[in-house]
C-alpha cells in the first residue's frame, strides 16, 4: 500500500492515540466519549471529569497527577476524561462549556446537581482528592449517643435503614458515596463506637481494632439485620441494590456469616493490584502536603485499610523525628570546666620576678618531689580529681536509662 493510502487512517487514529498516551497505562481514568455521557450522568453518583486535548501541555503535565486521585478514590469516586479534539466529543465540550484545556468539572450527583469548577491554585493529586471528597451530597447522618438511636431508626421507619458502627472520628469516604448513590432510597447513620461499647450493648461482638460493622433495618422494622459482607463498595452496593430491587433474602442474612476467603476469591486480579496500590496512595493523598512526616510503612504493617468504613479517618503514624538529645546539665559543666583549664593551660604567662628583679619559681614547678607535710608518708599519693571521662560515665548511667 502506497504511503498517500495510510495517511487518512493514521489522522484519524492519532488523537484516539495521542489521548490514551495522556495517562499512564494502569490508570483507572476512564476515557468516555459523547455516548457514554449521558449513562455516567444517569447514576446519580459524585464523578470527576477532564476536559482535556492531546497536545495541551497542561494536560500532560496533569494527567499523571489526576491518576494518582483517582486511584485513591477508586472505585467510590469514578475518574473521567473527555478529548475534546475529537470531532465526535466537540458538541459536548462546548455545552459544557469547556474554553481552555485542561478544564476539569466535579458533578457532585449526576446531572440532578450543577457542576461545581475546579478552582484550586494547583492541579496535584492531593488537591483533586480533597476537592472530590469534600463535595460529596450524602445526608449521612450522625448518631451521637447510642441512646439517640431508637429516635432515628423511628424517624424514617418506612424506609430501609442502614446503620455504621465505626471506631473511627467523621464519616468515611465509602459511607459518603453510599449515602449519595442510594439517596432518597435508603436512609443512611454512623454512630461512633470507639471502644465497642456500643456494640456489646447491642447485642454483638466487642471486634478488633478499627473494625466496623454494618446494620440494615429493613422497612417497618426497628431491629436490625447485621451484613456480614465485606465493607467496601461494591459488595456494599450489590447488597443495597438487593435490598431495593427485592431480591435480599433477609433469612440468609440472618444466618452465619459465609467465610471472607470465599467472598474475596470472585476479584480478578486486577483489581487485587488495584487495592493493594491504594494502600499507600490513599494514605498519601489524604495527608498532602505531609508525606515527608508521614510514616506510611509502619502504617501498612499496622494493617491500616483507608478502604474501609474509617479506614480514611484512621489515625496514621507519624514519622518519629531524630530528637535532638538534650545534653546533661552534668556533661556542660564538665565541658565548661575542661575547656577553661584548655585556654588557661594555652595562655602565655610571664616568669614571676621578686623584689632584685629575679626569676622567682613556684616550688610546684622545680620538679623535685614536695617536702611531706608531718605525719604523712612519702610514699602517699596526694588525692586527685577523677578524669572527666570517667565522672561523665556514672553521672549520666540514669539518664542514658531514662531515655531508652
Amino acid at each position: 500500500m502506497q504511503l498517500h493510502n495510510w495517511l487518512p487512517l493514521v489522522i484519524a487514529l492519532t488523537p484516539s492515540l495521542a489521548s490514551a498516551a495522556l495517562f499512564p497505562k494502569d490508570t483507572v481514568v476512564k476515557m468516555i466519549d459523547a455516548k457514554d455521557w449521558k449513562k455516567v450522568m444517569k447514576e446519580n453518583s459524585t464523578s470527576v471529569v477532564a476536559f482535556v486535548a492531546p497536545w495541551c501541555g497542561h494536560c500532560q503535565k496533569m494527567a499523571p497527577e489526576f491518576s494518582q486521585a483517582a486511584l485513591g478514590v477508586y472505585p467510590m469516586i469514578p475518574f473521567y476524561a473527555v478529548d475534546c479534539d475529537k470531532q465526535s466529543n466537540k458538541r459536548l465540550c462546548s455545552e459544557q462549556g469547556v474554553s481552555g484545556f485542561p478544564t476539569l468539572k466535579l458533578f457532585p450527583r449526576g446531572k440532578d446537581m450543577k457542576p461545581i469548577d475546579f478552582d484550586y491554585p494547583t492541579r496535584t493529586a492531593s488537591a483533586f482528592y480533597y476537592w472530590a471528597s469534600r463535595n460529596i451530597p450524602h445526608n449521612v447522618k450522625k448518631v451521637y449517643h447510642l441512646e439517640d438511636l431508637p429516635a432515628w431508626v423511628g424517624e424514617n421507619i418506612d424506609k430501609p435503614r442502614a446503620l455504621l458502627l465505626n471506631q473511627g472520628k467523621g464519616i468515611p469516604l465509602l459511607w459518603q458515596t453510599l449515602g449519595n448513590k442510594y439517596k432518597g432510597q435508603i436512609t443512611f447513620a454512623v454512630h461512633r463506637d470507639r471502644y465497642g461499647k456500643s456494640s456489646l450493648e447491642m447485642g454483638l461482638e466487642k471486634g478488633p481494632a478499627k473494625s466496623s460493622k454494618v446494620l440494615y433495618y429493613p422497612p417497618g422494622a426497628t431491629d436490625y439485620v447485621r451484613y456480614h459482607g465485606i465493607n467496601k463498595h461494591d459488595p456494599l452496593s450489590k447488597f443495597f441494590d438487593s435490598v431495593l430491587d427485592g431480591t435480599l433474602d433477609l433469612e440468609a442474612l440472618a444466618s452465619e456469616a459465609p467465610p471472607v476467603e470465599e467472598v474475596e476469591e470472585d476479584q480478578d486480579e486486577r483489581e487485587k493490584e488495584i487495592e493493594r496500590q491504594q494502600e499507600e496512595q490513599r494514605m498519601k493523598l489524604a495527608h498532602g502536603g505531609y508525606n515527608d512526616m508521614i510514616d506510611f510503612e509502619a502504617a501498612l504493617k499496622a494493617g491500616i485499610n483507608p478502604h474501609a468504613p474509617g479506614g480514611a479517618n484512621a489515625e496514621i503514624p507519624m514519622k518519629k523525628p531524630k530528637a535532638e538529645k538534650e545534653e546533661d546539665p552534668i556533661h556542660r559543666i564538665l565541658k565548661h570546666q575542661e575547656e577553661e583549664a584548655r585556654k588557661e593551660a594555652e595562655r602565655p604567662k610571664m616568669a614571676q620576678t621578686g623584689d632584685g628583679a629575679q626569676i622567682v619559681f613556684d616550688p610546684a614547678e622545680t620538679g623535685h618531689p614536695k617536702t611531706p607535710v608531718a605525719g604523712e608518708s612519702a610514699a602517699t599519693p596526694t588525692e586527685e580529681a577523677a578524669p572527666a571521662e570517667t565522672a561523665s560515665e556514672e553521672t549520666t548511667k540514669g539518664h542514658v536509662i531514662d531515655e531508652l
